[in-house]
C-alpha cells in the first residue's frame, strides 16, 4: 500500500509537545547486555592537540562496526525484562532504537536514502525492529568517510582499538500522544556527567549535517554535541562543541532543517502504524527513492 500522500508532515509541531527523560542505560560486549543501569561511559577532555589527521591507521581498519538502527532490539527488550518494566502502566505504545526514528524524521531531507524496519504489536505495544546487517562501504572515499567517524571519537575519548564495549542510554521519548521507550548508543560524558554525542562533518557543510546530529543527540537525552570540522582529506582543523537545546535555534535556517518539521513528522508516522498494525500482525516499513510503502502481512507473533 502506497502511503506516501497518506503521512504528511506536521511543520507546526509544538516542541513543547515532545519531551526526552533519561530512563536507564547499559553496555553492550559482543551483542551481551551487561551492567544494566550500572553502565560504563568513555569520559571526554577536551582536546588540545591542533590539526587532527583522520587517516591516521586507516590501511589497517577493518569495519566491523554496526549501525545502531540496524543492531537487535533484542538488547532493548532485555532491559525492559531485566528492569520488570511495566509497558502498561507506563502507557508505553512503541518500543524502538533510535536509529529507526532517526530515518523517519531525517527523510523528509534524504528522501532517496533506503531504509526499512519491520513492526510488530504485542498486547497493544508497537516494537520497531530493523536486524539488518550493515553494508559496508565499498568506494574508497566512503570507507574512509566512515573511518573519520570512528577514529574520531577514539581520538576524542582515548577509546582503545580493543575496546568492544558500547554503552547505551535508555529513555521515555514523548512525541504527541505516544510514549516510546528507546535506546541508542552514546558515545561518552563529560566530568559534569553531561552526555555527549562526538560526530565529523564537512566543514562546508556542517550547518545542514548538525540538524541529522541534533535529533540523534536529542532523541537520547544527550546534552551535548561535538564535531569534528573536517576537510576533504579527512584532516580535523576545528572542534566545535554544541549545546543540544541552542542548535535548532542556531542552525536550523541556514542549514534549511526544522526540528518540528522533523518530530512532527515521526509522529505522523507513528500514528499511522498505531491505526493500521493490527495485534499480531507482523507488518513492515520501508522507503525506496522517496516512497513509503506499508506491507501488512498478517503473521503470528514474532516475540
Amino acid at each position: 500500500m502506497d502511503i506516501w500522500n497518506t503521512i504528511e508532515s506536521n511543520d507546526i509541531f509544538d516542541l513543547s509537545r515532545s519531551e526526552v527523560e533519561v530512563i536507564g542505560n547499559y553496555n553492550l560486549k559482543q551483542k551481551n547486555v551487561i551492567n544494566i543501569d550500572e553502565a560504563q561511559f568513555q569520559l571526554y577532555t577536551p582536546y588540545e592537540g591542533g590539526t587532527i589527521n583522520l587517516n591516521v591507521g586507516f590501511e589497517e581498519f577493518i569495519d566491523t562496526h554496526e549501525n545502531e538502527g540496524h543492531s537487535s532490539l533484542e538488547e532493548l527488550r532485555t532491559w525492559i525484562r531485566e528492569k520488570a518494566f511495566d509497558l502498561e502502566n507506563e502507557n508505553i505504545s512503541f518500543v524502538s532504537k533510535r536509529g529507526i526514528l532517526i530515518n523517519i524524521g531525517y527523510s523528509l531531507y534524504k528522501p532517496n536514502d533506503d531504509w526499512s524496519f519491520k513492526v510488530c504489536r504485542k498486547d497493544n505495544v508497537l516494537y520497531l525492529s530493523d536486524d539488518r546487517k550493515d553494508e559496508v562501504p565499498t568506494e574508497e572515499y566512503l570507507r574512509k568517510a566512515s573511518y573519520w567517524g570512528i577514529n574520531f571519537e577514539r581520538i576524542i575519548t582515548g577509546k582503545a582499538d580493543e575496546d568492544d564495549i558500547l554503552s547505551y542510554l535508555v529513555t521515555k521519548f514523548q512525541i504527541g500522544d505516544f510514549q516510546c521507550v528507546v535506546a541508542g548508543e552514546t558515545d561518552c560524558k563529560d566530568e559534569d556527567g553531561n552526555f555527549m554525542e562526538i560526530k565529523t562533518a564537512n566543514s562546508r557543510y556542517y550547518s545542514e549535517r548538525i540538524g541529522r546530529g541534533w535529533l540523534q543527540a536529542y532523541l537520547c537525552g544527550n546534552q551535548k554535541l561535538l564535531y569534528g570540522l573536517r576537510d576533504n582529506r579527512g584532516y580535523v582543523n576545528e572542534i566545535k562543541e554544541e549545546n543540544v537545546a541552542m542548535v535548532p535555534n542556531k542552525y536550523e535556517e541556514e542549514g534549511n532543517w526544522s526540528a518540528s518539521s522533523m518530530l512532527g513528522f515521526i509522529e505522523s508516522v507513528l500514528k499511522y502504524l498505531q491505526d493500521n498494525v493490527p495485534e499480531g500482525a507482523t507488518c513492515s516499513l520501508r522507503q525506496n527513492n522517496g516512497r513509503y510503502l506499508l506491507h501488512l502481512e498478517c503473521e503470528n507473533q514474532v516475540f
